[in-house]
């Protein structure tokens, strides 16, 4: 059996986070002290966070953990942001689920606003988007390209 070199774990860190509005600003603080990033992957990686974690708070709460776990890491030079959470049933997550890869936005008559509009935009600064429902756990996996 071939053996791995071990993950190099100064790449990858983990923030815990209530599903509540204010923990935006506490994954921003979290993005920022990713030293293991460029800048410009900083901003990538906390614009789309920003908007994934918005949308889990508002469309799958309540969590049944009450908890977001967010790791960002960088894998095979690319970095990654993944959001691990658990939505109750009956939550409209399935609907959250729907507009990821593939929806267009669209115009809600009966709230006056676009719908979708920041899933497009985690998507075009994203190279890869994954959204999971399992029986434990729920995922969200963004990849994005790594500057060389």
């Amino acid at each position: 059996m071939e053996s791995r070199p071990p993950r190099r774990r100064e790449e990858e860190a983990t923030i815990r986070l209530a599903a509540v509005p204010e923990s935006v600003s506490a994954f921003e603080s979290f993005a920022d002290g990713l030293a293991f990033l460029s800048p410009r992957e900083r901003a990538r990686l906390k614009l789309a966070g920003d908007e994934i974690l918005d949308n889990i708070i508002r469309h799958s709460s309540p969590l049944e953990r009450r908890r977001i776990a967010v790791r960002a890491a960088r894998r095979g030079g690319r970095p990654h942001l993944l959001f691990f959470f658990r939505s109750s049933p009956g939550t409209a997550f399935a609907d959250f689920a729907q507009g990821f890869p593939g929806s267009a936005p669209l115009f809600d008559p009966a709230r006056r606003r676009w719908r979708g509009m920041g899933l497009l935009m985690c998507r075009n600064l994203s190279q890869a988007l994954s959204v999971r429902h399992g029986s434990m756990m729920d995922r969200i996996i963004l990849a994005f390209i790594g500057e060389d």
